[in-house]
């Protein structure tokens, strides 16, 4: 795993003398509610029944166009683009950012949840009030909804819209996944949607041990991870401990909630607030955290209906006809928390949560204390408040909540965050830089010149 501190101020924020160090982290600390504000009224509204690849997609969408919305203006990081989505130029010379950012979310968040609107409508406008009015402002108004418009046009047909309606039908056979609930098949065709930084997915995808079902279903691998999760995850289990059954219902994130791709936003905006981030530094972190997810979500559901393999509750069900003689059956077996309606492997949780644990430790370290509640039974009330000291642990526990709960293989959850880290290590390093300080683009050209003539002399 590659947790390492990467968030950079601009070379010139050293020289500020200590008192105005003070005023701009308390400055900034107001201004980041910009940010903070619309991705909480987006979680809200995705609590009815979007699902944790959706909620990373529709977040990765608000979370770009703020940014870009920002840094077009402000220009301290390079801007985000993509495939058909350029990365936009510079804004318009002397608009209002803060503006601008507001007016992007406003158009985002009105198109992706129109049902919403007189919400979006009410922070619109709280927000927008305390801008003095003056053409920085209007214009800032205007460019804000260009950049959010540019971009829901070019993710307009990135099949998203249509990834829970592709047909689907279980295979039905020996290892093959088959329905649990009368719910027909999570999103089959997720995999699909077009990405937003990795090249595709194949490159990320993975496969289960051997590169086959029979092939692992007659290892000691499945055999072991077969067993364990037979008995940790049983809804009785006399092994698992009592905090092991809190970390499995903590980390359900089922319906009705935020989800495990909302709780990591959680997690990034109190993380952000308590570091006192500036409105940037929250947008650009934001906006990293939930493309990774986003795309970390497309490869795994990639791999999930690639792969098909059942869940373990349908496994222990079917042990005496699995080929190994190391699993033994038991009908009545069943899970502590219900499963989810999509193949098990590869685990989504733990691949979305490792991905988040990457971007958030690269960003501010990966030991950053935190406590983050979590609403179990989607009452919208917190049930289950928990501290972590690491990002990392945040990351262990969530995918380890899956076996906890009877719904994963180990091979899944490890498999996963092998996934999610490498999605995200892809994203850190191939988006939202920080733009070069002119002496450096300087000394960059003379260097260039310097080694061209050199050649040139041999």
């Amino acid at each position: 795993m590659f947790y390492q501190s990467m968030l950079r101020l601009p070379p010139h924020f050293s020289s500020l003398l200590a008192g105005s160090a003070l005023l701009l982290s308390a400055v900034a600390e107001v201004r980041a509610d910009i940010v903070s504000d619309w991705n909480a009224l987006a979680l809200t509204q995705m609590m009815a029944s979007t699902e944790s690849p959706m909620v990373a997609h529709d977040l990765a969408i608000l979370a770009a166009s703020m940014y870009n919305a920002d840094q077009s203006i402000e220009g301290t990081y390079n801007t985000y683009g993509y495939g058909a989505y350029p990365a936009p130029g510079a804004g318009p010379a002397g608009a209002d950012s803060q503006a601008a950012m507001i007016s992007a979310a406003n158009t985002v968040m009105q198109y992706l949840y129109s049902g919403s609107s007189g919400d979006f409508t009410a922070l619109y406008n709280s927000q927008l009030s305390g801008i003095a009015n003056s053409q920085a402002k209007t214009d800032g108004i205007g460019w804000g909804i260009t950049i959010a418009n540019n971009l829901l046009s070019a993710r307009s047909g990135d099949g998203s819209a249509d990834a829970a309606t592709t047909p689907y039908s279980p295979v039905g056979t020996i290892g093959y996944w088959q329905q649990t609930s009368s719910a027909g098949a999570l999103l089959p065709g997720w995999g699909s949607v077009a990405t937003f930084t990795i090249p595709g997915t194949g490159a990320y995808m993975t496969a289960l041990p051997g590169g086959a079902i029979t092939t692992y279903l007659q290892s000691s691998q499945y055999a072991a991870d077969y067993n364990q999760v037979k008995d940790l995850g049983a809804a009785f289990s006399v092994s698992r401990t009592s905090d092991q059954t809190n970390q499995a219902y903590f980390w359900a994130a089922g319906d009705g909630t935020v989800k495990m791709t909302g709780m990591w936003n959680q997690i990034a905006q109190s993380v952000a607030a308590t570091a006192g981030l500036s409105v940037a530094d929250s947008a650009r972190l934001l906006a990293t955290l939930n493309v990774a997810m986003a795309d970390a979500s497309t490869a795994a559901m990639a791999t999930i209906y690639d792969q098909q393999f059942w869940r373990p509750e349908t496994a222990i069900a079917n042990g005496d006809i699995d080929g190994n003689a190391s699993t033994d059956v038991d009908s009545f077996w069943a899970p502590l928390i219900s499963s989810p309606s999509l193949p098990e492997y590869v685990s989504l949780g733990a691949t979305i949560s490792e991905a988040a644990a990457v971007v958030l430790a690269s960003y501010l370290g990966d030991s950053v204390s935190f406590s983050l509640g979590s609403d179990i039974n989607g009452d919208g009330s917190i049930d289950l408040t928990r501290n972590f000291t690491s990002f990392s642990q945040a990351a262990t526990e969530a995918a380890m909540a899956g076996v906890y709960g009877g719904t994963q293989f180990q091979t899944s959850v490890t498999d996963g965050q092998a996934l999610g880290a490498n999605v995200a290590n892809y994203v850190l390093a191939n988006n939202f830089a920080l733009v070069p300080e002119p002496a450096g683009a300087v000394l960059m050209l003379f260097g260039g010149l310097f080694f061209l003539g050199a050649r040139r002399r041999r």
